[in-house]
């Protein structure tokens, strides 16, 4: 039997970014991990229905109406004002008015909320007390522990995420270090089956690297660019994205750079399909890897890339020997490992022998066996 699913995130398609100008404002991180909850859901025949806060700039200053995308069936768009606070008081009232209109003629089989934003938990919480809606967190990034969050927001978020917490049916992690008091399922990534014949090439000339990241502490732009001196191999090491990071990258004087900044997702796609090598070097050392995953990884390896990446979290686990771990988050260690790789890429037994173990992790983690134990969790849920 079809279940009907309200999934409440922040996903973003190019109607809204042209009437609210919210591209500066979209991690093209966070839309993948949306789509591909949504592509999980629907592979296990669940009816989705997509209600984005689609959050703009909070000072605009200006008001922008609600409307349903006519670029994909089942997705709505909150009303939003764009002053600090009332920004998720608008996006709250616009939601509650979505969800009472929509209940009076179907019904929903469970919520799933995108982490704990101020306004997502708030119509969890209504929902669950007026209607008896099931809850499902999709939990990552830890706001509490959000360097970038301080002072009452700090303390706001910690009381509702007591709340949430306390609600609580069922939750997507994106870790196994997370505790939740409910019914949980680790959903690291999903990944469609890989086209046959699957190509993992080795490098016959100079071998390229990507690094695409935000630019910041945390997500280990500080530790590449310190590991640059120590690596012995040349390459070109193309660097995207945007954040506090990029005078760092112009100032670092390293010939084999190549920096583009921010890019639109299809022209980083295009970038990965060029690459032989993509770089994780998010720090594990850090409160933000415990709330975390890199899902780019999946996307990495189903491109048919070698991975390098830090320790942490379950990477070392996702990864099941398909790609290089180093550790510590020293620099030293990454540059060994950025010479490992090319090393490898060089090597025809050792590229076929890393082909097969990608193969293995992408069939592991296909969006088929996502999605049957996304389903198991939402049968306990609604008490199918």
């Amino acid at each position: 039997m079809e279940r009907t699913i309200l999934y409440v995130t922040n996903y973003y398609r190019e109607d809204v970014i042209a009437q609210r100008h919210s591209e500066p404002f979209i991690s093209q991180a966070g839309q993948n991990k949306g789509r591909y909850i949504m592509d999980v859901l629907a592979q296990g025949k669940n009816q989705v229905l997509v209600w984005s806060n689609a959050w703009t700039g909070s000072r605009s200053f200006r008001f922008y109406r609600g409307f349903a995308s006519k670029l994909q069936e089942n997705l709505y768009y909150s009303s939003i004002l764009g002053i600090p606070f009332f920004n998720a008081v608008s996006c709250y009232l616009s939601s509650r008015r979505f969800l009472k209109h929509y209940l009076k003629d179907h019904t929903l089989d469970a919520m799933i909320i995108y982490n704990m934003r101020l306004e997502n938990s708030l119509l969890a919480l209504y929902a669950k007390k007026h209607y008896g809606i099931p809850l499902i967190l999709q939990y990552e990034d830890g706001l509490t522990t959000d360097a970038h969050i301080g002072g009452w927001k700090r303390l706001v978020y910690g009381r509702m995420e007591k709340k949430v917490f306390a609600a609580l049916d069922g939750a997507f992690l994106v870790n196994s270090r997370i505790k939740v008091p409910c019914e949980a399922v680790v959903i690291r990534g999903a990944m469609k089956a890989l086209p046959e014949p699957f190509l993992f090439a080795p490098v016959t000339k100079k071998p390229k690297l990507l690094f695409a990241s935000t630019l910041d502490t945390q997500r280990g732009i500080d530790v590449l660019l310190e590991a640059l001196p120590y690596t012995k191999e040349d390459f070109i090491l193309t660097i995207t994205g945007r954040g506090e990071g990029e005078e760092k990258i112009r100032a670092c004087g390293d010939q084999r750079i190549r920096f583009l900044g921010y890019l639109d997702y299809e022209t980083y796609k295009k970038e990965l399909a060029d690459a032989d090598i993509c770089i994780n070097a998010q720090l594990a050392n850090h409160a933000f890897a415990e709330f975390s995953f890199p899902s780019k990884i999946y996307e990495y390896l189903s491109a048919g890339k070698l991975v390098i990446s830090s320790d942490m979290a379950d990477v070392e686990e996702a990864l099941g020997g398909a790609g290089i771990v180093y550790h510590d988050d020293a620099p030293e260690k990454l540059a060994e490992a950025i010479d490992r790789a090319i090393a490898l890429k060089r090597d025809d037994a050792a590229n076929e022998r890393q082909r097969e173990r990608i193969l293995r992790v992408v069939e592991e983690n296909s969006i088929g066996r996502v999605a049957e134990k996304v389903n198991q969790l939402l049968d306990k849920v609604s008490g199918r």
